[in-house]
């Protein structure tokens, strides 16, 4: 695949999205209630998933083994996870709460559902919640641990097969969990739209030749979502039109030619925004607080890609170079 796309620009794109969506729900300030009207961080997400079906399989595609495939995965997910765990951490010592056994267990094994808060902090703030965005990442790591079991059924039954069942799946259960929506939100429920990516991955050659018609269908088929409220028509829809724009879009790169930023404002932001909230800016000076909230978050994801995110790929490429070629001692 050619270096030549906007995967790293249309990600950060949507970690923006998921800022301005949470400022709206977090904010408590009347000025900010309709941002999630039009930033909706549910779309930003499916994005995102849709990026990671054809990345990740990609990824696995070209390992050299399981564990190669691993190392890369745990490489680019934890160390940026870890970060936004300690800095939680770190918000709680200063408010004096020293309780957080349980916040922090719970974020070790991505089961953030079981303590999303720590006592006594945030508790003034509308949610008290120390990161509410992570519950996707939860969501990512199991993708990561089922990319191996979907490429071997694939390899032994009919690869486009798989893909579509598991696609068609994946929506029969977000329908049917329509009135459970913590439970519709989960995998399986997002599988469909990393099922995309993954079809898109393995067809890009057709994907690049009829991408113009497939962008037109699938803008008929979110319209049609719109019209009807059918969720069925939403998941190709919605990752068509994300990885039309990554792989068809004249390539754009802005600041994402200095480095990949977007996971580091996606971990972040929601404790940022926080403690603008408990700091009572978004109160008295929203604007000031919405244009420190975003400026914190800028330099926060740039310190997370160069002081945490970029080392840790770095060692963990020579870690794989060195597994893969170990030295020859001479005879």
């Amino acid at each position: 695949m050619s270096r030549k796309n906007n995967f790293d620009i249309i990600r950060l794109l949507l970690a923006a999205v998921v800022v301005f969506f949470h400022v709206g729900y977090l904010s408590g300030n009347p000025l900010f209630d309709n941002l999630p009207r039009y930033f909706s961080g549910h779309l930003a997400v499916e994005g995102f998933f849709a990026i990671s079906g054809f990345l990740i399989f990609a990824s696995y595609e070209r390992s050299s083994s399981l564990q190669d495939y691993y190392i890369k995965r745990a490489a680019r997910i934890l160390p940026g996870y870890w970060l936004s765990t300690a800095f939680c951490l770190a918000i709680a010592f200063y408010y004096g709460s020293f309780h957080v056994g349980k916040f922090l267990f719970a974020n070790l094994t991505f089961a953030n559902f079981l303590a999303g808060s720590i006592p006594g902090v945030f508790e003034s703030n509308t949610l008290t919640g120390m990161n509410g965005a992570l519950w996707t990442i939860k969501i990512e790591v199991m993708f990561y641990i089922l990319v191996p079991v979907i490429v071997w059924l694939c390899r032994r039954l009919n690869r486009d097969a798989v893909l579509w069942t598991l696609f068609g799946l994946s929506i029969i259960y977000r329908v049917a969990m329509a009135n459970h929506s913590t439970f519709a939100l989960q995998l399986p429920g997002q599988l469909s739209f990393f099922m995309i990516g993954a079809l898109i991955h393995y067809h890009l050659e057709f994907f690049m030749e009829y991408g113009k018609w497939l962008t037109l269908g699938a803008v008929l088929l979110y319209l049609g979502h719109i019209a009807t409220g059918w969720f069925a028509l939403r998941p190709a829809a919605i990752a068509t039109l994300t990885l039309s724009a990554s792989l068809l879009a004249p390539t754009i790169q802005g600041p994402t030619r200095w480095g990949d930023f977007s996971y580091g404002i996606y971990v972040l932001h929601w404790p940022i925004i926080q403690l603008f909230v408990a700091a009572g800016l978004y109160r008295a000076h929203p604007w000031v607080a919405l244009t420190l909230t975003l400026g914190t978050v800028a330099i926060a994801a740039v310190c997370s890609w160069f002081v945490v995110e970029k080392p840790s790929l770095a060692f963990a490429h020579s870690r794989r170079i060195k597994n893969r070629y170990p030295a020859v001692t001479p005879s």
